[in-house]
């Protein structure tokens, strides 16, 4: 009580920070929690799952800019320590040019974990491969392949979107159908197999064979 006999206000609690092995712990519970609500017959939610790997990898390339850049700078053999790897290794998945040589966006290294969504949004309109999708990235100059038909920046940045789509949808707006579709996982990809066709020469019809002595002398059928 109060010398006016008012009740004393409560005091804030100080926030308690989580150490990280206890994030550690939570995610996994909730990985394995939503890997049994798919297997419980959830097949639609399947795709969503798989990407989670590729989500992680993008989210771990973002940290390593981070702890690269900044205040920190660590070196990458302080940073192949912890991961448990080699130097040449770690900087090859998570540096700034990954093992297929291209150049991630500067704009993911620079801003590392405190990318803006406004910012993952400008990135995969520039990196991404456009319907029919050309033969190199109009972001990078990434030339694609059979088995990869994305550039390093688009692969890393695409999850982190998806994820965070909700965070600023004035920003998502601002995408095309087209990237708006790829964003999703949706028929993009039928589109693209599509248009590629449209453009292919088309064939002449085959010639009928002749099936007996009549046919052969038929104008019609060997025309």
């Amino acid at each position: 009580m109060t010398a006016t006999g008012k009740p004393a206000p409560r005091r804030k609690r100080a926030a308690q920070p989580v150490e990280n092995a206890k994030f550690d712990a939570f995610v996994r519970r909730i990985l394995r929690a939503y890997g049994r609500r798919v297997a419980a017959g959830d097949i639609e939610a399947l795709a969503s799952l798989a990407r989670l790997s590729s989500e992680v990898d993008a989210t771990t390339r973002l940290a390593v800019a981070s702890l690269k850049n900044g205040p920190y700078k660590y070196s990458w053999q302080e940073i192949a320590d912890r991961l448990g790897t080699s130097r040449q290794a770690a900087q090859m998945r998570y540096g700034d040019k990954p093992a297929t040589g291209a150049t991630l966006d500067r704009r993911l290294v620079e801003a590392g974990m405190g990318v803006t969504v406004a910012t993952l949004v400008e990135v995969f309109a520039d990196h991404h491969p456009g319907v029919p999708a050309a033969s190199v990235c109009p972001g990078c100059g990434f030339r694609y392949t059979d088995k990869q038909t994305a550039c390093p920046s688009y692969a890393t940045v695409r999850p982190l979107l998806y994820r965070r789509r909700h965070e600023d949808q004035k920003a998502v707006n601002q995408l095309t159908t087209d990237q708006t579709d790829d964003l999703h996982g949706r028929s993009t990809t039928r589109k693209r197999a599509a248009a590629r066709q449209a453009t292919r020469p088309t064939s002449p019809p085959p010639r009928a064979i002749p099936t007996s002595l009549f046919d052969a002398h038929n104008p019609e059928v060997t025309s």
